[in-house]
């Protein structure tokens, strides 16, 4: 894999993250990560330039920065969630590895908040098989990025999309080794927006 990415995050992380580099040991720790714990990357230049106004205004209005960078793993690295074959492996794996678990743990299930379980599992399922970067596409009724709506138009949305079974799109890559990051620059900085 050799990917071109981006990277957004409020300006509070810009030197530490000039002068070390994007760390997956580094990235808040979060029971609710999509794709567990790491480095997130969108494919789209304008998707992480959104990101940024989004995690600036959590951060006390700080700004934004794009970092474009340079991924790059081995395939037996990546798991790629929007290749049906690599999906279907992870699926049976997936229902093996609890089928496992719930031996271990003498039929008592350990039990997992469902907005924290997908994130925990992927890392253990990372850390298990020597995985280093996960790709999926996201499916959404509504995203932040497109034409601001109303709280009825969005309604209207949604029924239309439900109607018409089309969500928009969102890939991200989440890499979880330094390693496969290979290099990081500025595409966009909101303090040099300001005038």
């Amino acid at each position: 894999m050799k990917e071109s990415v981006y990277h957004g995050t409020c300006t509070k992380h810009r030197y530490s993250i000039e002068n070390h580099g994007l760390d997956p040991a580094k990235c808040k720790y979060r029971s609710d990560h999509w794709l567990g714990q790491g480095v997130y990357f969108f494919d789209d230049y304008e998707k992480a330039r959104w990101w940024t106004s989004s995690i600036s205004s959590q951060n006390n209005n700080c700004g934004g920065v794009v970092f474009q960078s340079a991924i790059e793993a081995r395939d037996e690295e990546v798991l790629n969630l929007d290749d049906y074959h690599q999906l279907d492996c992870f699926l049976t794996e997936t229902i093996s590895i609890l089928e496992d678990i719930q031996k271990e743990c003498s039929g008592k299930m350990p039990v997992f908040e469902k907005d924290c379980f997908r994130a925990l599992f992927f890392d253990y399922y990372k850390a298990k098989k020597g995985i280093s970067v996960i790709t999926a596409t996201f499916q959404k009724n509504a995203a932040g990025y497109t034409a601001r709506r109303n709280s009825e138009e969005l309604k209207k949305q949604t029924q239309i999309m439900n109607l018409i079974k089309i969500r928009f799109h969102e890939r991200q890559i989440c890499v979880s080794k330094k390693e496969c990051i290979k290099s990081s620059k500025i595409v966009y900085n909101e303090e040099e927006e300001v005038i």
